[in-house]
């Protein structure tokens, strides 16, 4: 009888055979895990190497967003006849009909100076006949204020002026002719109309 060696593989041969293949194969996990590594940590150096040096460590603090402009008294003594009513309506007695009231109406005298309530550049000036002479100042951030009931203007369009100067004198408006001589102050912020009240500081309010 005769013997015949088998071709296949013994189960040693196959043992070893196994074990290359599977260091292999965490050979090869191992090179990928250490690429992905390096490229992390040449990408988070490469950015912070961007950023100088004394700035890398430094907290980000945002700055807190603050009112710029300090508004004063558009008068040297203010008592508040009448607030604004933007989203409302509210009767005048001289036209007779409900309306919005857009300004803030303070009590003065006749010839009574009229102030600059922040530093601005002087838009308009015009003479009309319901509203008086009206002076439109234009001031930073999108701020405008607007003084109706004028007699008389102490500027002209394209002035610039500080807080506190004297843009004219008290007279009579027309269409709020029920009210005797006072000051109606409009303001708006970023073209539309806001409270005067909410923003100037009045000292003398009463």
């Amino acid at each position: 009888m005769r013997t015949y060696k088998s071709n296949r593989p013994t189960a040693e041969k196959s043992k070893k055979r196994m074990s290359k293949k599977g260091v292999y194969a965490l050979a090869a996990s191992a090179s990928v895990v250490l690429i992905a590594v390096a490229l992390t940590l040449s990408l988070t150096f490469g950015l912070r190497s961007n950023v100088p040096a004394d700035e890398q460590d430094k907290p980000v603090v945002n700055d807190p967003i603050v009112n710029k402009i300090t508004f004063t008294a558009p008068l040297t003594q203010c008592t508040v006849t009448n607030g604004a009513a933007l989203n409302k309506l509210v009767y005048n007695d001289t036209l007779k009909q409900w309306r919005t009231h857009n300004g803030v109406d303070f009590e003065a005298a006749a010839g009574s100076d009229v102030l600059s309530v922040a530093d601005g550049t002087v838009k308009s000036v015009e003479n009309t006949i319901l509203e008086g002479v009206v002076v439109t100042v234009e001031h930073a951030e999108g701020y405008v204020t607007i003084y109706k009931g004028l007699e008389t203007a102490a500027v002209e369009a394209g002035e610039t002026v500080t807080a506190g100067a004297k843009l004219g004198s008290i007279g009579n408006m027309m269409c709020e002719k029920h009210m005797g001589a006072h000051l109606h102050l409009e303001m708006k912020k970023d073209g539309k109309y806001v409270a005067a009240t909410d923003y100037i500081e009045l000292e003398n309010n009463k």
